[in-house]
């Protein structure tokens, strides 16, 4: 029983130990059957995986065939696109060729087009300025002819005048006027080379139309006697610079006539007849083969001052003001200025014996500087000291001026003088040489005349300057003297008055 009762607590004791057990081996069954659960799943989803990267796979293979296809489609088209680069490479490479050489003739076509246009335009400045020199000589030679040898001159000038018009016309006529300019020249140059002997209308005096025989040797004399009564001419220069240089001159010494005439009416028989007459037919010469009578000295004077030209005109008005003026001051200076002696003792006397009021009325009869500011200091007599001297500079102020009046202009008169002879030298040097440029001279009496004649100027300058200057010494020693006398007369007076407040 016990054994019974030991195996029945062994059984109840094993009982919850085999319940364990059963439940451990339920527990490790139910997680078998879990894990082949898992384990089915997990095949399944490997099955699935396979499948997915089997498709995957094949999916891959058709990409992987669908990019070698296009990859081989891309490998064709980038054969064909490299095969037609070359070609239009080849077609630039020929075409930039066939660029450069048309760029380089194209540029070499603009050098030539520039170089032409250029040399067009050297050639067109050259003509041009070569046009205006041949319109600068022509009108030179217009200027020229009117003071030039008077034979032709009205053929002359036409010729010249036509030369002009060539030139002056919308599509100018450059041969055309050169060569009537030139026709001018080598008529005018032919005259010194040659000489005639005709019989031709002349105009000789107030006659018209009379009929002379003229005989011309070259450009150096011209001479015509008339039919009718044997009147003589001849052409002389007149040695003036400017306008008209030669002239027709009928006053002809007695003895020279006679040698013209039988020169021109014993030419016809070639006899040889000596012409007195110079080369250079200045102004010496025509001086003495006239018959002009010799001029008065106002006529001289006169002649004299038209050879200074036109600063003459403000020198000689200058010289009249500058006399005016100064016979103004002497006249003042000897009215206002006097010192009299006569006036001084009675005046004198008058103060001394303090007779003031007809001291005041002697010096208003005076009216003389001197007069009126010693009236201003005995005017002052019942008054200070002071107001006396106060009265006496007022005086000194009003009467100084008046006595220095004009002298600044006088003394500028004169220092204007000879700046004015000065430029009327220059002005007359300036003109003398210009008219020697445009007209030229071999002899050195004209340009010693010409620059004679521009010193006249400043001789006058001078002239009139050294006087005035002078004189200008003189007035301003006598109002030095008439203003020092004043000082000198009113202090006195002033003292003798206020003996006490001096």
């Amino acid at each position: 029983m016990k054994k019974i009762l030991l195996v029945f607590v062994s059984a109840f004791l094993l009982m919850p130990m085999m319940a364990e057990a059963k439940q451990e081996k339920n527990e490790l069954e139910i997680q078998d059957s879990l894990k082949r659960v898992r384990l089915s799943l997990l095949k399944k989803e490997v099955d699935a995986l396979l499948r997915v990267r089997l498709e995957k796979a094949d999916d891959l293979e058709k990409k992987e065939a669908e990019h070698w296809r296009a990859k081989y489609k891309e490998n064709l088209l980038t054969e064909e696109h490299q095969s037609e680069s070359r070609g239009l490479e080849a077609r630039y490479s020929k075409l930039s060729t066939d660029l450069g050489r048309i760029t380089e003739e194209l540029m070499a076509t603009k050098t030539a087009t520039s170089d032409f246009e250029e040399k067009a335009s050297s050639e067109e400045s050259s003509l041009e300025a070569f046009q205006m020199q041949v319109d600068l000589s022509i009108q030179k030679r217009l200027e020229e002819v009117p003071g030039d040898y008077p034979l032709n001159m009205e053929k002359r000038l036409l010729s010249l005048n036509s030369a002009k018009e060539s030139l002056s016309k919308k599509n100018p006529n450059l041969i055309r006027s050169m060569q009537d300019y030139l026709d001018e020249l080598l008529e005018r140059h032919s005259w010194t080379y040659t000489q005639d002997l005709e019989t031709r209308f002349s105009l000789i005096g107030n006659r018209p139309d009379v009929k002379v025989d003229r005989l011309r040797l070259g450009t150096v004399f011209l001479g015509e006697v008339a039919h009718d009564n044997g009147d003589v001419q001849a052409l002389l220069r007149t040695g003036a610079l400017q306008g008209k240089i030669y002239d027709w001159n009928m006053d002809l010494i007695p003895s020279l006539k006679t040698e013209v005439r039988t020169a021109v009416l014993t030419s016809k028989s070639q006899n040889e007849v000596f012409v007195p007459l110079d080369v250079l037919q200045n102004k010496t010469v025509k001086n003495t083969v006239s018959g002009e009578k010799e001029l008065t000295a106002k006529e001289a004077f006169i002649e004299w001052f038209k050879l200074g030209g036109i600063v003459m005109y403000p020198l000689a008005l200058a010289a009249l003001f500058a006399i005016l003026l100064c016979l103004e001051r002497f006249i003042f200076l000897y009215r206002r200025g006097h010192l009299s002696k006569r006036f001084n003792k009675k005046f004198d006397a008058l103060v001394e014996g303090q007779k003031y009021e007809e001291a005041a009325s002697l010096c208003l009869k005076k009216e003389t500087s001197l007069s009126l500011v010693l009236f201003s200091v005995v005017n002052r007599a019942m008054e200070t000291r002071d107001a006396a001297e106060k009265a006496l500079q007022e005086a000194l102020l009003r009467e100084q001026p008046k006595l220095e009046k004009r002298m600044a202009l006088i003394a500028a008169i004169g220092t204007i003088a000879p700046l004015l002879g000065l430029l009327g030298t220059v002005t007359g040097i300036i003109t003398l040489f210009t008219v020697i440029t445009e007209l030229g001279t071999n002899d050195a009496r004209v340009l010693a005349g010409g620059i004679s004649e521009a010193l006249i100027t400043t001789e006058l300058g001078l002239i009139i300057a050294i006087p005035v200057m002078i004189l200008h010494g003189l007035l301003s020693e006598k109002v030095e003297q008439v203003t020092s006398e004043l000082y000198i007369q009113s202090t006195s007076l002033l003292n003798k008055m206020f003996p006490e407040e001096s």
